[in-house]
């Protein structure tokens, strides 16, 4: 039953493999994918947009405390990212990480438990070059300017999302949504006279081709099958309902 299990496993990973075009499914998870700014047509002038790093979610198991402060493990998402500036000036970066599961319908903001995320540290920047903070933190001091000319100032954060294990263990597709990456903001208005507020959003696609029980760190692969798994758009944050005559 065991060995089943496991040729299951590698049989659904070859199968995703082979749609996104990558060799490994750890080389997808361990590598760097870039995301520059693009010029939207809901984009004012002053629009300025961070540039954004990042690997593939991964997933592990981590000691946590419950609510009697008793240590247990627990099995969280984490995704390491960086930005960076090159709008010319300071500018402050407030993240949101939201994740939303397409097949089950579930959404799941980022938890920057401080707890978890000094093993994060440990486990993903061992030698402490890399700073990583949190979404709380890194809001802190605004992101300072890079030249073009020169390497870009980086600054490095890891978004944890500690409840996918008991809300969406099955998922197998879904998106990360970062918010705050750019300062857009838009204002449509809809026939019936409601006002949709908007925001100039990172959407980055995922799949995630086992069901398995006992998930890997290697499990996530971006979802490259219908075009670039990453892209800019005005994603709907809040609506303003009509006054009432």
């Amino acid at each position: 039953m065991r060995d089943a299990q496991f040729d299951r496993r590698k049989f659904l990973g070859a199968v995703a493999l082979t749609a996104v075009g990558g060799p490994l499914a750890f080389a997808q998870n361990a590598a760097e994918r870039k995301v520059d700014p693009v010029i939207l047509p809901l984009d004012k002038p002053e629009v300025w947009t961070l540039h954004f790093r990042y690997k593939v979610p991964r997933i592990a198991t981590l000691d946590a405390l419950d609510s009697n402060g008793k240590k247990v493990k627990k099995i969280v998402w984490y995704m390491w990212y960086q930005v960076y500036n090159m709008s010319g000036e300071p500018q402050t970066f407030l993240p949101e990480f939201e994740l939303v599961t397409k097949d089950l319908n579930t959404s799941h903001l980022d938890q920057p438990e401080p707890y978890l995320l000094e093993q994060l540290r440990k486990l993903e920047d061992p030698t402490g070059i890399l700073g990583f903070q949190s979404t709380i933190t890194i809001s802190k001091r605004p992101i300072p300017p890079s030249k073009p000319d020169a390497i870009p100032r980086v600054v490095s954060g890891v978004a944890i999302w500690t409840e996918i294990f008991e809300k969406a263990p099955k998922t197998n597709k879904f998106s990360v949504y970062v918010l705050g990456l750019s300062n857009g903001l838009a204002v449509e208005e809809t026939p019936t006279g409601e006002k949709l507020i908007k925001r100039k959003t990172l959407q980055i696609n995922f799949l995630r081709p086992t069901d398995d029980t006992k998930p890997q760190i290697a499990d996530i692969v971006p979802d490259d099958q219908n075009g670039p798994a990453e892209r800019w758009i005005y994603r709907t944050v809040s609506t303003v309902k009509p006054k009432a005559q």
